[in-house]
């Protein structure tokens, strides 16, 4: 998986789960940030494809948010899957 900015490869301790102020070696930008996450998907609400996740302010800094996974690692979610955890919010 690459830097979102500036295409780097990431070293080995970045894969999977990375801590929340984590940054590119080489071009010094936020990492654990929406550009970066599998689920960051423009024109959804809140431009996430996860229903329901706080409001993010700017999509290029470092968030909290818990849903993350770096692109690359995590599982997508099918349209199927949105669905069901959307149709979920309302049981």
């Amino acid at each position: 998986m690459n830097c979102w900015k500036c295409g780097t490869v990431l070293s080995e301790k970045a894969y999977g789960k990375i801590s929340f102020r984590a940054t590119c070696e080489e071009c010094d930008t936020d990492l654990h940030c929406c550009k970066n996450c599998n689920y960051y998907k423009p024109g959804l609400p809140n431009d996430c494809a996860i229903p329901g996740t706080d409001y993010v302010a700017d999509r290029f800094k470092n968030n909290f948010c818990e849903e993350f996974s770096i692109i690359g690692t995590g599982p997508s979610l099918e349209n199927k899957d949105l669905k069901n955890r959307f149709d979920d919010l309302f049981k």
